[in-house]
């Protein structure tokens, strides 16, 4: 029986993010970043920052490596969890100060505070009104009710403050081998997204990814480079990379969470395809594509 970790989850799908990042988009915004820096610290957000992998995927591909960097996250365990990895990362340069996590180094000065919030509340506080340079979100947006969450966005922002929005989902999932109840799966998989609610409100829909090329610009946003950003995981000669057959399972599993409220389904059938998938993860045949989209922009102003 597996036991089901959205820590491990997050740590598992960094490599599956490494290869989905879009590197036109990442170029974009070296440029971008560049023309903003002019010798002052950047403020950078990032909300729903999970476990801190972004942090130091950015200083490792030389995109960041100076800067105050706030990780927002609704989940104290993943923000605990963010702390140790980022510790881990760093070696003995990292140290904690004033409640903040300072990753330094010889080419490396980052001062990581580390917010348990809701992300809404948070960037909608009066203290943090035209605070940020930049703002990222991996694979977040598409939680969220797009409209109203950018307006909020924006009012965290300084005037033309830049954004990176990162696998943003676009209505799309794959598995190969195919299996017979695939269609009726997926359509149901994605409209369970269209449907979710959290605290009464809309939270996402399956096309988010389409949604941000025009919403962007109605916002008053400039959109400055977009890309694809797909989840393609696969077995190797030796396996799955790192922990992705866990990540894979996680998928499969959240898949079955979702379709339980979806009485047109029968229960019989889609127990055998969850564990048909199950046992295909375990002999290392299964093939997972996830079509997700990368946008770059300015906030309004």
């Amino acid at each position: 029986m597996i036991e089901y970790s959205d820590v491990r989850y997050l740590l598992a799908k960094k490599s599956v993010d490494d290869r989905a990042l879009n590197q036109t988009v990442i170029e974009s915004l070296r440029t971008q970043l560049a023309t903003i820096v002019g010798g002052r610290r950047l403020a950078v957000l990032e909300l729903g920052a999970g476990v801190g992998t972004m942090v130091s995927r950015l200083s490792d591909w030389n995109v960041i490596r100076d800067a105050d960097y706030t990780l927002v996250d609704s989940d104290r365990v993943s923000l605990e969890a963010a702390k140790g990895q980022l510790r881990e990362w760093a070696g003995p340069e990292a140290l904690i100060s004033g409640g903040q996590l300072h990753l330094g180094g010889p080419d490396r000065d980052l001062r990581v505070r580390l917010q348990h919030a809701n992300l809404l509340e948070h960037i909608a506080a009066p203290e943090n009104r035209e605070r940020y340079d930049v703002v990222f979100a991996n694979a977040v947006l598409d939680l969220l009710e797009l409209r109203p969450a950018l307006q909020l966005i924006w009012r965290a922002c300084k005037p033309g403050a830049l954004f990176w929005f990162t696998v943003n989902f676009d209505g799309e999932t794959i598995f190969v081998p195919e299996l017979e109840l695939d269609e009726q799966v997926m359509r149901l998989y994605h409209r369970s997204m269209d449907e979710r609610v959290r605290d009464g409100r809309p939270a996402g829909d399956s096309k988010t990814g389409r949604r941000l090329l025009t919403l962007l610009p109605e916002s008053g946003a400039s959109l400055e480079s977009a890309g694809s950003s797909d989840w393609v995981v696969f077995p190797g000669k030796q396996g799955y990379e790192g922990d992705e057959a866990y990540f894979l399972h996680h998928i499969v599993h959240t898949i079955d969470t979702a379709l339980q409220a979806y009485p047109e389904l029968e229960r019989q059938s889609l127990d055998n395809w969850v564990r048909a998938r199950h046992e295909q993860i375990e002999r290392a045949q299964l093939c997972y594509i996830a079509h997700q989209l990368d946008v770059l922009g300015r906030a309004p102003g």
